[in-house]
């Protein structure tokens, strides 16, 4: 009673596993992948099973692969240099300096749009106080009318001759 004895029993893994004669010493995978070659039955499928399997665990795939916890990634093994901590610092401080370029246009824009809004509304304002003078003042208001009675004449002038 030996070492494979204690394959042979099929205990190895799982008490409850189905015997396939993909994982069996009797038996080798085919060029194909879904045929196994057996010495005792010839050509079969992956999942048949006879009376003569014999647990090979070297040639089982297992189904899930364990993640055990606490293991170490390649990412945490890593450790930094020197030069990769000053390369870092300045695309950082590049990053920063693009934030800051972008923030000052963005403030010149809006100073330059308040601007225009500003002299907008001077504008506006100035022709309402313009208006409202007109208004109050008749004087102001009859040579624009003059003139324009003036024109409508000058034309009737021009076509009666």
């Amino acid at each position: 009673m030996g070492l494979l004895s204690f394959f042979k029993s099929g205990n190895y893994f799982d008490k409850g596993m189905t015997p396939k004669c993909d994982y069996c010493q009797n038996g080798k995978r085919a060029r194909d992948g879904n045929k196994v070659l057996c010495e005792k039955r010839g050509l079969v499928d992956c999942s048949y099973s006879c009376s003569k399997f014999i647990y090979s665990p070297l040639k089982r795939i297992p189904v899930k692969q364990l993640n055990f916890v606490g293991s170490l990634a390649d990412e945490d093994i890593y450790i930094e240099s020197a030069g990769d901590r000053a390369e870092r610092e300045r695309q950082q401080a590049e990053a920063e300096k693009e934030i800051q370029k972008k923030a000052e246009a963005r403030e010149a824009a809006l100073k330059k749009q308040e601007e225009e809004d500003a002299a907008e509304e001077a504008a506006e304002a100035a022709k309402a106080a313009e208006t409202e003078k007109t208004a109050e003042d008749p004087d102001v208001a009859e040579p624009q009318e003059k003139s324009a009675e003036n024109a409508e004449g000058e034309n009737s002038a021009a076509s009666q001759e």
